[in-house]
């Protein structure tokens, strides 16, 4: 890993004085707050504390076709918590259960956070002799994305966005899930109107180095359960990124994160949470050469400059890759630093 930018540090600065921000506003400096640095990357998956609708279907039996929940109102998005009372996050034991069944059952569901009960009578299939209701499950959603930060409490920051499930549409639901180390095997280069990605394959079976808690519009939060990775790097305050040099911390092949340049173009001075507070560019040969610049997968890739952690990169330009939004770094730590706090995280372990 190439050492992070030099780092410049005034006497003003350790004296804890306040000093003016490019956006005019002031940012003090004695305020600082560490976090090890990101850049690898990611699969995420998302749950919703149940097992999610995908859709509806006949069952076909020995006397035709049947539809034992085509009368029950369930849509696609819906979210079955619990099956005759017990809770359903695993579609094997789902499937068995139903497939034991003698008789009616009720499942409980979530719906825009109303909760309401459907009973239907399983049908057997005529191929594999088992109860079927015609109903298909999913248990999460998954993506690969890039970690940026974990904080000395133990608490992470990725992603840089929200994730909605483009299937069903459900996003504010998907709170819980897992975080797993993946391997980047492939780039899918970006070209302007068409978005590139990076390639990667996600072990569900693995064991995951974090627990999500929270998927906000500037991230995924969670618990880390790994051992800290990365250089401690300080995250900027308020007014302190520029326009200028900076560089993207990211991942284009296997797991390990290198450093690549861009060039900060817009800095919002921004006192809410929003994901578009930064406009970089990029301009590092070897990024545009590899992916065209700006890839899906590379969402929560750091972006360090003047050796502090400024923000992390949320989106591309569908019209030029060789652009894109960052999120500003204090504010995604403000959410880890919540999320550590409300859980009352142990030490990362």
């Amino acid at each position: 890993m190439r050492k992070i930018i030099e780092l410049v540090l005034s006497a003003a600065m350790f004296a804890g004085v306040l000093s003016a921000g490019a956006d005019g506003s002031a940012f003090a400096a004695a305020e600082e707050r560490y976090v090890y640095v990101g850049g690898a990357p990611v699969g995420i998956t998302l749950d919703a504390d149940g097992l999610i609708v995908t859709g509806i279907c006949d069952v076909r039996t020995e006397e035709g076709s049947v539809s034992p929940l085509g009368e029950s109102g369930l849509q696609v998005g819906d979210v079955v918590k619990s099956l005759d009372g017990g809770r359903t996050r695993n579609l094997y034991d789902f499937r068995r259960r139903v497939a034991e069944s003698d008789g009616e059952v009720t499942l409980e569901v979530e719906r825009d956070s109303r909760r309401f009960e459907v009973t239907a009578l399983p049908a057997k299939d005529e191929a594999s002799g088992e109860n079927r209701l015609g109903l298909y499950l999913k248990e999460d959603v998954g993506g690969i994305g890039t970690l940026t930060f974990v904080t000395e409490e133990g608490a992470y920051a990725a992603l840089g966005h929200h994730v909605a499930d483009p299937e069903t549409g459900l996003s504010a639901e998907l709170q819980g899930g897992k975080l797993f180390d993946v391997t980047i095997d492939g780039v899918q280069r970006g070209e302007p109107g068409r978005a590139g990605g990076l390639q990667a394959e996600i072990n569900r079976l693995a064991t995951p180095v974090g627990l999500n808690e929270e998927n906000t519009e500037i991230g995924i939060y969670g618990r880390w359960k790994s051992l800290p990775r990365g250089e401690k790097i300080r995250v900027a305050g308020r007014g302190e990124a520029h326009p200028g040099h900076a560089q993207v911390l990211t991942t284009l092949s296997g797991g390990t994160p290198e450093f690549y340049d861009v060039d900060v173009v817009k800095v919002e001075p921004q006192s809410e949470r929003a994901q578009k507070g930064l406009v970089i560019a990029v301009r590092d040969k070897r990024l545009l050469e590899r992916a065209g610049g700006i890839v899906q997968g590379m969402s929560g890739s750091p972006i360090i400059q003047d050796g502090v952690l400024i923000g992390a990169v949320t989106h591309v330009f569908v019209t030029d890759p060789t652009r894109g939004y960052g999120v500003h770094a204090r504010f995604m730590m403000d959410e880890a630093e919540k999320v550590a706090k409300i859980r009352e995280l142990p030490d990362a372990a």
